[in-house]
């Protein structure tokens, strides 16, 4: 990547050059095109944070990802009742939200209708939601909404205790199966980590995740207390693997668990089958990775189906019975990574922003324009 950003600094000074000094319209019209499509061709890994899209066939994507000392805080809610219920969020002291979405599931919706949702006092609806597509079966469309400035206002700095957001209402309730609030937060006295969210609806032929590491892994991280690698899945529609609809997910080719889904954050009953890996969990579930019905919280440590030499984690994940809608998949680990995309530069490295490298082409526009004047004028 250095090198691309090399050669096109000195592309951008050859061209500035060129264009004070050349007639040669063509040519330096040439050079313009060709420095142009280095500098959007470059944009995705120059911008700090930035995600490159990973394959189309991919149903989740990377909604948003955050590189640097911080953490997360992850809850749901479902039900048939009017309120709903309660998602709490835990974020500590000297903290700071960098991104809040709510996501809202729900089933039986080919696109038939928007959900309208009061969170915490706060209506969304309508164009305040990106749709996130539609599982097959069951006609299974999730929602995702930024309610940053809304969190971020009610939380502050942190606290030391939980913060309740609660779900007044939801339209219509019964065919909504919950929502679930996904926060990242940034603070000082966190681990530095790599946080991604992805995104979308499950894919009948399932779907892959890489976390490209930005350094192999070692013996001695993996064997560090405070190493973490850990997986979230949000699902809704799914009644669990005792009812055989559960999703199954592998590590690098190994079995993580057979049993993603079911109704922890709601209950057992159509318009309240939600489920999300976050407060209260505990990743010490599966205890039996190939088992159907064994316990699963859907937040996982990775760390066991790790190795030292690794420098790519693949999460493969599937839905045999394609009628459970894996609408979510958090990230979240204390090394420097991207997440289908390649990792960000160390935060100690000046990278041009793409803005910076078009205002400098738009200079050279007018740097070309002013030769132009004054050799109309016979002043060059």
């Amino acid at each position: 990547m250095r090198k691309s950003i090399s050669k096109l600094n000195f592309s951008l000074s050859y061209f500035l050059f060129y264009a004070s000094t050349s007639s040669d319209r063509k040519f330096i019209q040439m050079k313009f095109k060709r420095i142009l499509s280095l500098a959007l061709g470059s944009s995705a890994v120059l911008s700090f944070g930035a995600i490159e899209a990973p394959k189309a066939s991919a149903a989740l994507l990377t909604s948003y990802q955050f590189n640097g000392n911080g953490n997360w805080s992850l809850d749901g809610v479902g039900s048939n009742g009017t309120p709903v219920g309660n998602i709490s969020a835990f974020v500590p002291v000297g903290s700071r939200v960098e991104k809040a979405f709510l996501y809202s599931t729900t089933y039986f919706n080919s696109n038939s209708f928007v959900p309208t949702v009061n969170f915490d006092g706060t209506t969304y609806s309508s164009a305040a939601w990106t749709n996130l597509g539609t599982t097959s079966g069951a006609s299974l469309t999730a929602f995702r909404a930024d309610v940053t400035s809304q969190v971020a206002a009610k939380i502050g700095t942190g606290s030391a205790s939980d913060f309740i957001f609660s779900v007044l209402s939801e339209s219509p309730n019964s065919s909504i199966d919950g929502e679930a609030l996904a926060i990242v937060y940034s603070n000082p006295n966190e681990l530095e980590r790599t946080i991604a969210f992805l995104d979308g609806f499950t894919n009948p032929a399932g779907d892959t995740t890489s976390v490209n590491l930005a350094a192999p892994l070692t013996t001695t991280q993996l064997s560090d207390p405070n190493f973490e690698a850990l997986l979230s899945l949000g699902i809704g529609f799914s009644a669990g693997g005792a009812n055989s609809q559960s999703s199954r997910v592998d590590i690098n080719g190994a079995r993580l668990t057979t049993a993603a889904g079911g109704f922890d954050d709601g209950a057992e009953l159509n318009g309240a089958l939600i489920t999300i890996g976050g407060l209260g969990d505990s990743t010490g579930n599966p205890t039996s990775p190939n088992s159907i019905s064994a316990l699963d919280d859907e937040l996982y440590s990775l760390n066991s189906l790790l190795a030292a030499g690794n420098t790519q984690i693949k999460i493969d994940t599937l839905n045999p019975s394609n009628d459970d809608n894996i609408f979510f998949a958090g990230i979240n680990i204390t090394a420097r990574a991207g997440v289908n995309a390649p990792p960000p530069p160390p935060s100690t490295t000046a990278v041009p922003e793409p803005f910076t490298i078009v205002g400098t082409l738009i200079g050279a526009g007018t740097a070309f324009r002013m030769r132009k004047r004054l050799k109309a004028t016979n002043k060059l």
